[in-house]
């Protein structure tokens, strides 16, 4: 899993990352001032995802539509948005597509300090940590969606949805 988390840090580095273990830590303090971003495929999301999730297309390009569908421009409030997706290289491009256009656009009313994060490792570290997900039925779940077959070796047998 090093070798993959290495190349992505390599390839955005102006994507600040985090670990699981933060992650779980700031939405234990401020659950409210977590917005935690799924960039996968509807499918992916279907079969597991972090609670509490959003799921934002990983093709989405119009980030002013995808701040809205957010909803943190305009909020008033600090928050964190922790990008995730099945290793880390969908979400740091969103992570990275939404710090440009937050530092950029002028026309957005960001009041609160808007910290944008990637989920280092994906939610396939997530999983391999044994770390809480749910499925579509907001159910806990430990499969997930491998994306492909490179990404299922990753996982343990017990972790991989059929697909």
């Amino acid at each position: 899993m090093e070798p993959v988390t290495e190349w992505i840090r390599h390839r955005f580095p102006t994507v600040e990352n985090v670990c699981s273990d933060a992650v779980e830590q700031l939405v234990k303090e401020n659950r409210e001032r977590v917005l935690l971003v799924d960039v996968r495929s509807p499918a992916e999301y279907e079969i597991s995802h972090l609670q509490g999730a959003v799921r934002i297309d990983p093709e989405a390009t119009n980030m002013d539509d995808v701040v809205k569908d957010l909803g943190v421009a305009g909020s008033g409030a600090d928050t964190a948005v922790v990008c995730y997706c099945t290793v880390g290289f969908h979400a740091s491009q969103l992570a990275q597509k939404l710090r440009n256009f937050v530092a950029g656009d002028s026309s957005q009313n960001f009041h609160g300090l808007i910290k944008i994060y990637n989920l280092e490792g994906g939610v396939l570290k997530w999983a391999r940590e044994e770390k809480a997900l749910v499925d579509s039925s907001n159910q806990p779940t430990s499969l997930v969606h491998p994306y492909s077959h490179l990404w299922a070796e990753l996982l343990k047998a017990d972790f991989k949805a059929p697909v």
